[in-house]
């Protein structure tokens, strides 16, 4: 090599070296003034590059620069710095508040606001630890979030919606649930299941009339506004979430029936045992079944995400897989997620962007009920073995064999002194011919498969400062096949019950918004404006079949079936046209106004009423701002806010899909008629045409005060609120001579009140140490105003266990009706007190309320209510170093179930626990148990909900990992859940899917879960 090439070569070395040596990697601190907290969350980017980062627990970050290079750091409510790279060892900065933006921007419909410019009831909800929680929908992560919103988890399935109510229950006939809308689209509740709570950003609730009027016919039950995450300009990110959790019934000590304990309880009371007795005991099983059916499962979730873009086009790439196994035999949810999002800005009047996400779900249902697997004995075998087969009555059930599922009737009929079966005469154990209670459950194969595809595109033209005009639309498709397998071992009948039922249902929603929107400041004048048009579309089909007579469980195919029955198909479409407008208006950030407007029409009323108007004005004073508070030393912050809406409520529930798309119609289905001898077809009509129906309405005042003392380390809100919910859809009495008994009209009340209250405190800010609590609580009362020609309407759910419930103004929807229980019948009156185990007498004697010393109709009175008096909820975070940790206790109380469940598990209905006639006294004071307040339980609980415990690994270790971050946590959820003493149930939450006007019934209900769950969080 000669030396001119050396040189060269040399010269070359040096200038790369030189330059790889100009980057260097550099370490920082954000903190906020004045209170000198670290700020977690700070955007951090080198301007010119795609360099980035963000700050971590302790406002700490690191990032790689060169010199001359500006770094630029930013966080919503403080002023933007750019800062040069010239030498220094370390950056310290400090953020300021910014007066313009001091507030962080809350969603609200249609469009973003000030939180300090809210002049409505709106909650928000930021995703900072949610995602940490191991369920397996969204929505069940909101509770004890929000002040003045009710989440039960009143289903025990995984993958199963929570029963969510905003302020109480404002419908009879229609639905009480709020309107969900995810980034700008209306979805039905089922769309929660198939969404990825990483992805979620926050959650905004408008829980008053005013806030969610802009949404108008559908805002009755308040709104749940739900925003995904979007790129950030900067580097691209990657991240990936995982959890696994270990899921477990809460059981009922209640429902536990041991033999051992029944023969302890009889000894002591007669001395002797009873050849029943005697013979369960031989059988040598004592088992609880709530350990078999009650079977507990793994959750885990995969979560992966790319964000990042530029000044100009920001993206979002998320892949999402769930597994929630739940905790009932044969539960199991799977749930596959993909979402793209992206937003691009072509010049400075034009962007648009997109988002679309596909989901999947493939979910195998528990295909029974608690109760009635439940009921069944302990010394049951769930198979029989080499012991439980030699007591089988081989003269009845000859092809009994080791290995078959056990049922009750094999173990009758049982000699003692021979010890063995016999043909007749012998000792009888069972009490049910019902087949084996696992064998109901595993031999039926339930599932629901759903595919979704969500998608949204809109474009935004800057006509002018301030002016803009988005056109959007908006959609999504669903598919959902069901198929329920009833297998020849499922039933007592067997194959004669066997079947098969699929079903298929298609949904499309189309929607169109096309809004302009003003925005501009003119000195302490702040003036925000829309105006839009949209139109909707549902269009849905559905068809189904069922097959039976099949004699083996091999094919599972309609065309296997000896005969196809119930097939059945639909088409059906509903349309949706609004104009809607708000203007929001502050003057020097003290005078606050805001007033909307919406007109909806719907295809589901008539000509006479198919539009529907729902206006709205609020008002707001920040009166800290004035001058005779602006220096006072312990309040910070003080706004009165009042409002007033007018929303509505479209939704009706007849039970038939079609009457409830076209309810203003006289509609007829095919039917078929006997004409001399013959089976002629024909039509026949279904409902009573209505055209004057229209919407259900809500009038709402919410007056409220918003509040911040001590450098705002106490803060917090009051709310007041009266919802006067009336022209309810009610089923009112019709004459007979319309060929029908009731028709649906606009004509009950129905009034909630209440009060909420959230307190939040910063109780110690140190800079290796802050901890903060919020407490937040709801009390609502509902009261039936109208009833029309119903009032005093007594109902029942099952016809069969006839417990009642009244509707009468001046209470509440749903009441618990019957007689006061006095006392229970002495067990010496009592027949077969032992057997069967578990088994209680189904009467009780009851009061003579009247004291006429006849027990009737006048004797009953109102037993209860199912809604709560009080919901509450104490929140508690900690960061300590790098350690973070936070708690939730959340209670309820004052609620009550009529549990049915105690009728079957306790066999209150078995003819074996009558009292004895010639020998029980009082006889005319004695009434059955269902029809009193013996089952009418206290719903009231405590539960620790939340527990999260986290370590965040120090910088300088991520970074030797090439790593921006890596947390691991551990999270438990109602590690204790107490119940009140007379609860018999597993979940005092759980209600059976019933009207409102019966709500409040259980039948022992599914199970609360309690899960312990660890987790990843890595950022690089």
């Amino acid at each position: 090599m000669n030396l001119k090439f050396k040189s060269v070569f040399i010269a070359m070395l040096l200038f790369c070296t030189a330059g790889f040596a100009q980057e260097v990697t550099l370490k920082g601190t954000v903190t906020s003034s004045p209170d000198g907290e670290p700020i977690l969350g700070a955007n951090i980017i080198v301007v010119g590059t795609n360099k980035g980062t963000s700050t971590d627990f302790d406002g700490k970050f690191q990032i790689k620069m060169k010199q001359g290079e500006i770094l630029k750091v930013s966080y919503l409510g403080y002023t933007t710095q750019s800062i040069p790279y010239v030498n220094q060892k370390r950056f310290n900065i400090i953020l300021k508040e910014d007066s313009s933006v001091l507030d962080e921007i809350v969603i609200v419909g249609y469009g973003t606001q000030k939180k300090s410019h809210l002049t409505g009831a709106i909650s928000k909800v930021k995703n900072e630890s949610l995602d940490q929680i191991a369920v397996a929908r969204v929505d069940e992560a909101l509770v004890g979030q929000v002040s003045g919103v009710n989440v039960q988890a009143t289903e025990g399935e995984a993958g199963s919606a929570p029963t969510i109510r905003i302020r109480g229950t404002g419908s009879i006939s229609g639905s009480s649930s709020p309107a969900i809308v995810v980034d700008g689209l209306v979805v039905d509740e089922d769309f929660l299941g198939n969404l990825d709570m990483n992805e979620v950003e926050s959650f905004e609730i408008l829980k008053d009339a005013a806030s969610a009027a802009i949404y108008g016919s559908r805002g009755a039950n308040g709104v749940i506004l739900i925003t995904t995450k979007s790129g950030k300009e900067g580097q691209t990110k990657f991240s990936y979430n995982t959890y696994t959790g270990f899921k477990e019934a809460r059981q009922s000590d209640a429902y536990y029936f041991s033999i051992a304990e029944t023969a302890k309880r009889e000894l002591a009371a007669t001395g002797t045992l009873s050849d029943r007795t005697k013979y369960k005991q031989l059988i040598g099983v004592d088992r609880d079944w709530q350990d078999v059916i009650f079977n507990g499962g793994i959750i885990e979730s995969h979560s992966f995400a790319a964000r990042g873009g530029s000044a100009n086009t920001k993206f979002s790439i998320s892949l999402n897989y769930l597994h929630d196994e739940g905790v009932l035999l044969t539960d199991d949810y799977k749930k596959y997620s993909m979402r793209i999002k992206m937003d691009t800005k072509l010049n400075d009047k034009f962007s648009f962007g997109a988002n679309l996400s596909p989901s999947y779900t493939d979910r195998r249902r528990f295909d029974g009920s608690t109760h009635d697997i439940l009921r069944q004995t302990p010394w049951l075998p769930v198979y029989h073995d080499e012991n439980t087969i030699q007591f089988v009555n081989t003269f009845k059930y000859p092809n009994v064999r080791v290995g078959d599922y056990a049922i009750q009737r094999h173990f009758d009929d049982f000699d003692l002194n021979t010890m063995q079966p016999v043909p007749s005469g012998g000792t009888d154990i069972s009490n049910t011919s019902n087949t084996n209670p696992a064998a109901k459950v595993l031999e039926r194969d339930r599932n629901d498969y759903k595919f979704k595809l969500f998608g949204s595109f809109y474009g935004k033209y800057k006509i002018a400062k301030g002016l803009n005009f988005k056109a959007s639309l908006l959609g999504d498709f669903q598919n959902t096949a069901r198929d329920r397998w009833q297998g020849v071992l499922a039933s007592r009948n067997g194959a004669a019950a066997a079947q098969l039922d699929i079903s298929s249902e298609n949904r499309i929603h189309l929607v169109t918004d096309n809004l302009l929107s003003y925005d501009r400041e003119f000195g302490k004048h702040e003036v925000s404006a829309i105006a839009g048009f949209s139109a909707e579309k549902y269009s849905s089909s559905f068809e189904s079949s069922r097959g039976t007579g099949y004699d083996t469980d091999l094919i599972r195919t309609i065309s296997g079936a000896t005969l196809v029955a119930d097939a059945q198909s639909y088409k059906f479409e509903t349309r949706l046209v609004s104009y809607l407008s708000r203007v929001n208006y502050a003057y020097d950030d003290k005078y606050l106004v805001s007033l909307s407007f919406r007109r909806d029409g719907h295809s589901a009323f008539g000509a006479n009423s198919k539009y529907g108007d729902f206006p709205a004005v609020s008002l707001g004073w920040t009166a800290s701002k004035e001058d005779f508070l602006s220096d006072s030393g312990f309040l910070n912050f003080l706004k009165f806010r009042f409002s007033y809406g007018v929303t509505g409520n479209p939704t009706i529930n007849t039970g038939d899909d079609i009457i409830d798309s076209y309810p203003y119609l006289s509609l007829i289905q095919s039917s078929t008629a006997v004409v001399d001898n013959n089976v002629v077809g024909g039509f026949a009509p279904i409902n009573i045409e209505n055209p004057n129906l229209q919407w259900e309405r809500s009038i709402e005042f919410n007056p409220a005060i918003d509040f911040g003392f001590f450098n705002n380390r106490i803060s917090g809100s009051i709310d007041y609120y009266e919802r006067t919910s009336d022209k309810l859809l009610l089923f009112n009495p019709v004459s007979a001579t319309t060929g029908f008994t009731e028709a649906i009209s606009n004509l009950g009340k129905v009034k909630n009140s209440g009060i909420e209250l959230e307190i939040r405190t910063k109780n110690i800010s140190k800079p290796n140490f802050r901890w903060g609590s919020t407490f937040i609580a709801s009390r609502n009362k509902n009261e039936l105003l109208d009833f029309a020609n119903s009032n005093g309407q007594i109902q029942n759910v099952d016809t069969k266990r006839a417990a009642e419930w009244i509707n009468l103004v001046g209470n509440p929807i749903s009441s618990f009706y019957g007689w006061v229980v006095d006392r229970d019948i002495p067990l010496e009156f009592i027949n077969n007190p032992y057997h069967p185990v578990g088994a209680e007498a189904q009467d009780v004697y009851v009061k003579d309320l009247n004291g006429d010393g006849v027990i009737d109709e006048d004797d009953k009175t109102i037993l209860g209510n199912p809604y709560p008096d009080l919901i509450w909820s104490i929140s508690n975070e900690f960061k300590i170093g790098n350690f973070d940790a936070n708690f939730m206790f959340q209670g309820s109380h004052g609620a009550e179930v009529r549990n049915m469940g105690d009728q079957y598990l306790f066999n209150q209905f078995g003819s074996a626990q009558d009292f004895n006639p010639a020998t029980t006294p009082d006889q005319q004071f004695i009434k059955e148990k269902i029809f009193t307040n013996d089952i009418i339980q206290n719903a009231s609980y405590v539960a620790l909900r939340t527990v999260n415990l986290g370590y965040t690994l120090p910088n300088d270790i991520s970074s030797k990992l090439k790593l921006t971050k890596l947390r691991v946590f551990a999270t438990g959820q109602n590690l204790m859940y107490l119940t009140a003493s007379d609860y018999t149930g597993f979940n005092p939450e759980s209600i059976d899917n019933t009207t409102a006007t019966t709500y409040g019934y259980q039948r022992a209900g599914s199970p609360i879960n309690k899960t312990i769950s660890v987790g990843l969080n890595l950022e690089f």
